[in-house]
């Protein structure tokens, strides 16, 4: 019940915002509903940690014989961490929210609200069936978002595409889900089949860009900070939460080691693009991609631990670097403790990432951790020449302020207590040289030019031939797509649609009676 709570309270407090926008379009008192909506959130999921674990089982869908798996949630060591972020990071958004330049009761609160609400709900899934639905909510939401956001034929392919690569995740998961049932496994992701596991990381690593390389989305969205970031983290966490579920034993397997290369691949090509990266927002798509392939990395290594430290430190650290918006020197060295998250160091949020078995790639792993570490440095440290706190009023800048420092505050609480990843000494030794790799980094990067900013139309576009055939790949099915659905529609528009349409309804009507008993 503790879930359900947690989430009506950003669902109510969103359709709250929607009446009073259209009861009192002008009230000043909007923020402060949407904020102590947020607060009551994250509060309740904090209280989560009194009962832990425990389930949510929602009444079984009619007839049973058909659907003899219910809508599962689950609150635990693995989906707290996540719902906790969630909560932390929709907070964050609504309290920086008063620095921009409208600064009303926005639709943009209303979503972000929402994405919470279906952020919190996916993260606690507990079986295939209620993931897939909670993931095709978020994959129609983002559709719909990006559709409204872009401009242009061209654009709206790369969306549609976007969407495509997302739903082959669906399909990969579904492809797990029959593959456990086949093997005696029907329940919730505890019982499911070993032989299921490589393709539920197959599932996330498709959804988040991993496996293959790809870019999971448009990048030419006008969506920047607030509710994209909302979208593109909540999204992205709701993926990862599944590599905290890989059932035991189920990664024994030959692909494995395939995999692995793989995932190491993406995640240096991402730390190196987001090293890169000419301004974070333009990164954003490579940091997911970096931490995601961490993630996966984790995952393949027998430790679902460190892939959910990992989707927390994307959600957090990420979170904080992304609502940071205007120029403040104090609060951009404040965010420095993001790095020490992202170090594996002991005891930090990301101490548990590396107790898996490695072997041969830990090498590479470390340099991709160091690219990730180093970039979020030269982020954080961002040049002056924005927009200040020095004309905000007094209040402005500390509501502001406590919403960054409340994402940082979070990455050490989740450091210490309330999971299995908390208070851990890990890989100490590995934290360590990935720390000395990120220091001689740092020291480079304004000393040799292959390390400075790129422009930013390269971060747009792909640059190995790998994105540019997967790209021309998915080009070439959707312009399938597009004629078969246009020859249809021809078809159904013509002298003969009616007859068309009356021949489906017989057949239609026909089946039904067939199947009667």
């Amino acid at each position: 019940m503790l879930i359900l709570i947690s989430c009506l309270l950003l669902f109510v407090t969103a359709l709250t915002l929607i009446v009073l926008r259209v009861v009192q379009p002008n009230a000043r008192y909007t923020w402060l509903v949407a904020v102590g909506g947020a607060m009551l959130a994250l509060a309740s999921v904090f209280i989560w940690l009194a009962q832990m674990p425990f389930d949510l089982v929602l009444p079984a869908w009619q007839p049973v014989r058909l659907f003899t798996t219910p809508i599962l949630f689950q609150a635990d060591g693995i989906s707290w961490p996540f719902a906790f972020g969630i909560a932390g990071l929709t907070l964050s958004i609504l309290l920086t929210s008063v620095t921009r330049p409208v600064f009303v009761n926005s639709f943009a609160w209303v979503g972000t609200l929402a994405l919470g609400g279906l952020g919190i709900l996916a993260v606690t899934t507990n079986n295939p069936l209620t993931l897939l639905l909670v993931w095709a909510a978020l994959d129609i939401t983002e559709l719909l978002t990006q559709l409204g956001s872009v401009d242009g034929s061209a654009n709206n392919k790369k969306v549609v595409m976007s969407f495509s690569a997302r739903a082959l995740g669906i399909g990969a998961l579904l492809w797990a889900s029959i593959v456990s049932i086949s093997g005696g496994g029907v329940f919730d992701f505890q019982s499911m089949s070993p032989a299921s596991g490589l393709y539920l990381v197959v599932a996330a690593g498709l959804r988040l860009g991993v496996l293959p390389i790809h870019l999971p989305y448009s990048t030419e969205s006008i969506l920047r900070r607030g509710f994209g970031t909302a979208l593109r983290l909540i999204s992205a966490a709701s993926s990862l939460i599944l590599l905290g579920r890989i059932p035991a034993g189920g990664l024994d397997s030959f692909a494995t080691p395939f995999l692995l290369m793989l995932a190491t691949t993406a995640a240096i090509y991402g730390g190196w693009m987001w090293l890169r990266a000419p301004e974070e927002l333009n990164g954003r798509p490579y940091w997911i991609i970096s931490l995601a392939s961490l993630s996966v990395i984790a995952s393949l290594s027998g430790n679902p631990l460190g892939a959910v430290a990992w989707g927390c430190a994307l959600l957090l650290v990420g979170g904080a670097l992304f609502l940071a918006s205007v120029q403040h020197v104090w609060l951009n060295r404040i965010m420095l403790l993001g790095a020490w998250s992202l170090s594996s160091l002991p005891f930090s949020l990301t101490a548990s990432a590396w107790l898996g078995s490695l072997g041969f790639f830990i090498p590479f792993v470390i340099i991709a951790q160091a690219l990730v570490i180093a970039g979020f440095i030269r982020h954080a440290l961002r040049p002056a020449g924005r927009d200040t706190l020095d004309a905000q009023p007094g209040w402005t800048r500390t509501v502001y302020s406590s919403g960054i420092i409340l994402l940082i505050a979070l990455q050490f609480l989740l450091g210490w207590i309330g999971w299995g990843g908390a208070f851990q000494v890990g890989a100490w030794l590995q934290a360590v040289i990935a720390s000395l790799l990120t220091f001689g980094l740092v020291w480079a990067i304004p000393r040799f030019r292959v390390l400075n900013p790129i422009r930013a139309h390269w971060v747009t576009t792909s640059t190995t031939s790998l994105l540019n055939d997967l790209d021309e790949g998915l080009g070439s099915l959707y312009r399938v797509l597009e004629r078969i659905s246009q020859a249809i529609i021809v078809t159904l528009e013509g002298e003969g649609g009616i007859l068309w349409t009356l021949l489906f309804l017989a057949l239609f009507v026909s089946l039904l009676r067939n199947g009667t008993p």
